[in-house]
Formats: structure tokens, sequence, C-alpha cells
């Protein structure tokens, strides 16, 4: 984009091959928001064209479209880089290093010096070297895991026309099948496998078809790997390897079409879901997602649900909500309080539940090609990334010139809150969901008026004083105390472990309601006649992580 639009520009890799994940890393499916009309164009549906525009692709040509993208813009690539250092200006006089963003950048030992610097990595390993402030994982939610990983395995053999007649005779709640991609829980078989190496688990199967017949598989899950140890990242690779046979044998047993599978080899690199979240000029929130929230400020729209990976072993995966649309402003790609750098992909400012929707590809393609127009706009007039983002007429210059280059922004149009925004305990619910504590589901629905059970509420409040106040202490000793199981949440029961959790942070209160109500444990507008509403645990949730945090 930037040399489209008449910009020097230098690409530096240590990859051989351009493209990504999606070439390095085979990671072929395509999540892409295409209704009620197609969000991402501009760049990227210039690419996709070139590919297919299926929900699908095959690798080589993805590479050449890529390559040849370049080619027009007049980019000069170099790849096969091995060291990579920021580059930053000395004082002469004094001979001290000027440490308030780099000027350039140094390739195996030769100095290549820019305006502006643009760090597209998979992790932001540029921005992070030149001093640039992240958190990682779920870290700032008082959790501290991440998004698994996943190696890409190829399958030969596969009918695909047995495998798209079984799986059109079993219906889309089995799997969904086109001519170039079937997705689905395959009726929950592949979730069950058992593996053979530690720390490996499949899920429901994406299989993205290559041209020569071969399948593409997104779907083995890899836990404890250190993202950034090679030696760790090799160790994971090695027994998501050993296991991909394995699971292609177990499919035969299954599923239409697979008689004669077998395996073919792996991609090159893992797929890293989630490491680094940049502390952007701006952050977009996951209540910007589900708020629906555009601004006449917004340089990309996005709409993928805010679907999370699975975290640990033991979980299945976590859907926040489906927003209609949302947009990104161009702030959450500048680094707070570092110069002369732009942060694209899903390392940019974004907090750790949001990147569930803005991560995948397509919206970071949209992302980085109006980063890479103001780029080149903010060098030509001597800006830095931080000076161009605050200043609305250049954004406005911005968003002009990507709608001619044909990008869509999101109108300026007031769309509610997704899901049961008018409730009496939305905000609740969504202060629980904004640190992972509730979900929405695909269909915005999280059931606040559904009946919970006492154990429920121990999880609640052992969450609660993780997520909020960073104490490990008070879940062990609510579980050890209160042997609940599947009874529901009595108001007596409400009332023993609200006291029990407040009395582990400070003076005790009276074990009852009025004394609660009066030390801010329940919200005044609080009914409580009888089981408790899952919207009414939500609410003495929220109640007793303000009270804990006076």
């Amino acid at each position: 984009a930037a040399g489209q639009e008449g910009a020097r520009v230098l690409l530096v890799t240590g990859d051989r091959r351009i493209g990504g994940l999606f070439v390095t890393g085979e990671m072929n499916s395509l999540d892409v928001r295409t209704s009620p009309v197609n969000y991402q164009r501009g760049l990227f549906l210039d690419w996709w064209q070139r590919v297919g525009q299926g929900h699908s692709f095959d690798v080589l040509r993805a590479e050449a479209a890529f390559e040849a993208m370049l080619r027009e813009a007049g980019v000069t690539v170099v790849r096969g880089a091995r060291d990579v250092v920021p580059l930053f200006p000395v004082d002469n006089s004094s001979g001290e290093v000027d440490l308030s963003g780099p000027v350039g950048v140094q390739v195996d030992g030769r100095n290549a010096y820019s305006r502006q610097l643009i760090d597209a990595t998979s992790e932001a390993d540029f921005a992070a070297a030149a001093g640039a402030d992240f958190s990682f994982g779920f870290e700032s939610l008082g959790y501290s895991e991440r998004m698994a990983d996943t190696l890409v395995f190829r399958i030969a053999g596969v009918n695909w026309s047995e495998l798209s007649a079984g799986i059109r005779e079993r219906g889309t709640g089995y799997a969904t099948v086109d001519a170039h991609v079937a997705w689905g829980h395959f009726g929950g078989y592949p979730a069950a496998y058992q593996a053979v190496e530690p720390g490996i688990r499949l899920r429901g199967l994406n299989m993205g078809r290559q041209d020569d017949g071969t399948l593409l598989v997104n779907a083995l899950l890899i836990h404890g790997i250190d993202p950034f140890d090679p030696a760790s990242v090799a160790e994971g690779r090695a027994r998501a390897e050993r296991e991909a046979p394995r699971i292609i044998d177990y499919l035969k047993q299954a599923l239409p079409g697979f008689a004669g599978a077998r395996y073919a080899g792996a991609a090159e690199t893992l797929y890293i879901r989630e490491t680094r979240h940049l502390q952007a000029e701006c952050i977009l929130t996951v209540d910007d997602v589900l708020d629906n929230k555009v601004t006449d400020r917004d340089i990309a729209a996005g709409g993928y649900p805010l679907d999370v990976q699975v975290l640990t072993p033991s979980d299945n995966g976590f859907v926040f909500g489906t927003p209609v649309i949302y947009g990104a402003e161009l702030c959450v790609t500048v680094p707070a309080g570092l110069d002369n750098v732009w942060v694209v992909g899903k390392a940019a400012g974004y907090d750790p539940i949001a990147p569930s929707s803005a991560r995948v590809v397509p919206f970071g393609m949209v992302v980085a090609e109006a980063v890479g127009v103001a780029a080149a706009q903010a060098a030509a007039l001597h800006s830095t990334p931080a000076e161009f983002a605050a200043t609305p007429a250049r954004v406005g210059e911005l968003r002009a010139t990507l709608q001619r280059r044909g990008a869509y922004l999101p109108p300026l149009v007031h769309h509610d809150p997704v899901g049961p925004w008018q409730h009496p305990h939305h905000e609740e619910y969504r202060l629980l969901l904004s640190h992972g504590l509730a979900l929405g589901g695909y269909n915005n629905e999280p059931d606040l008026d559904g009946h919970v059970s006492a154990l429920s509420y121990v999880f609640m409040l052992s969450n609660v004083a993780k997520r909020f106040l960073d104490n490990d202490h008070i879940g062990p000793v609510l579980l050890a105390n209160f042997q609940y199981s599947n009874e529901p949440l009595t108001p007596e029961i409400a009332l023993k472990l609200t006291r029990s959790a407040t009395c582990q942070i400070g003076p005790c209160v009276a074990e009852d309601w009025a004394a609660m109500r009066a030390a801010g444990l329940v919200p005044a507008d609080l009914v409580i006649d009888g089981p408790l509403r899952r919207g009414q645990m939500y609410a003495l949730a929220a109640a007793y992580a303000a009270f804990a945090l006076q």
C-alpha cells in the first residue's frame, strides 16, 4: 500500500517465502465477514480475487499473488534476514543514544534509514526490541494463559466427492462444505480423539482444499510452548508432527471419504495464535466490539465473532459474542511513547478479548493497508505516526484516500449493543465479560434470566478475586468451606458465600441482606426473593468486585 502511494519501501523478512501465516504457516481457511456486505476490501479484495475468492485458497497461488503485488508496487524485498536491529539516533557531541524512537533498521550488519517503520511481524518483535510496551496473553485480566498454538498438516488421498456427499447427507449440524473447504464438529468425533503426545488436542476440523487435491487441516492444538524460545517452539512442533499421522489414522475410521487418507507433511512454521498486545495510543476493547462502536476516525471495519480458541488443556474455547460491525482507529497501531513506529497484525493495540475478532488475517490486512497509506503520507509530511494519528484532518485525508482505493469503512450509523442491552443486569454482565467471566455465545444470548447453581457462584467469586484483585487465595477457601454441587443458588447460600468472600479481604459484614446492602455488597435496586437468576448472580459478583477495589 505504501509503495502504491509513491513511497520508497524496503520489506525485510526473516523468511525465504512471502506470505507469513498463509504461506509458511499454510493456514488456508479464511475468516471473513461478508454479510450484509463484504467488510474486507481494498488490497485484501485484490489479493482474494487473485486466489479465487473462496473460503479457502491454494497456498502456492497465494504466494504468487503476494509476489506479484509486491512487484507491481515496486517494493524492494530482503529475504532470509537473520539479525534485524532497530537503529537509534546518536548525539554527535555527547555520544548519547536517543531512545525515543528508531530511525532505521540494521539488517545483518547493514543500515537502512527510514522516516517511517512498520512492524508487520506476527509477534511485534521489532517494536518490542525498540522499547514498545506490551502485555502478554490474558495477563492484564489476571489470567496467565494465552490461546493454544497449531500445526497445520496436510492430508492426501481424501475422496472429496465422498466427503462432500457425506457432509450434505448428515446436515449442517455435522459440518459445512463447499467446493474448497469443509469445516465443523463432524459429530464430535475429532474432539474425542485421545492424543499420545502430551499437550496435544484435536478440535473440530477446518479443512482447506489445495489445487493438487490435498487438504490443509487447521485443528491440531498444542499447549505448553514458550513462543519466544526457539527450542520450546521446536519441541512443540515435534510433538505435533509425531501426532499428526496418528490423527489421520483415527479420522479414517469414521469420516466419509477418508478411507484412503494419508499423512502428507506439515507447514514450515507453527500458527502462534497469541503473544503480545501492544500498549498503543488507543486500545480497541471488547466493549467497543460488542457496542458496535463506529466513529468518523475509523480506518477499518470488523465484524468477526469474539471466538477465543482454547486457553488450557481443560477448556473448549470461549465465544464472547458476535458484533454487527465495529471500527478500528489508526491510533491502535501507534505504540504509546515510541516515535516513528507503527504496529500491524494481531499484536496491535487490542485488549486481550478484542483480538479474538481482530486477529483474523483479512481484518489485519485491511488495517495494514491503512497503515501503509498513512505511513506514506506521514513520510511526505515529515510527521511522526503519533502526530499523524492524532490530527483529525490527516485522518480524514487518509480515510478519503482509502475509500478511493476501494476500502470499506464502517458507515456512521448507530447500532445498539449486541445482546440483551435493555436487561437490568446487562451492565454487570458486560463488566464480567470484559474480564473473561461471562459469555454471550455466537447468538449474543447470556441467559441472564436463567437459574444458576450454588457452585457457579463459588467459582464466580473465586474468579472475580483472581481477575479483579489478583488474589489466588479466596477461591480455594470458598471451595474448601462450601461443598456445593448442582443445588440452586438460594438467597441463603448467596448470603453465606458473599459474606465469606468479604471476610477474606477485610472486616466481616453482618450475615444479613440489610448489612450487605448498607456496605455496598448488594446493588440498591437488586431484589432477591427466590433462587437467583444468572443476571442477579452477576450483579452480586460485580458489587463484590467494586467493594473489594475500594
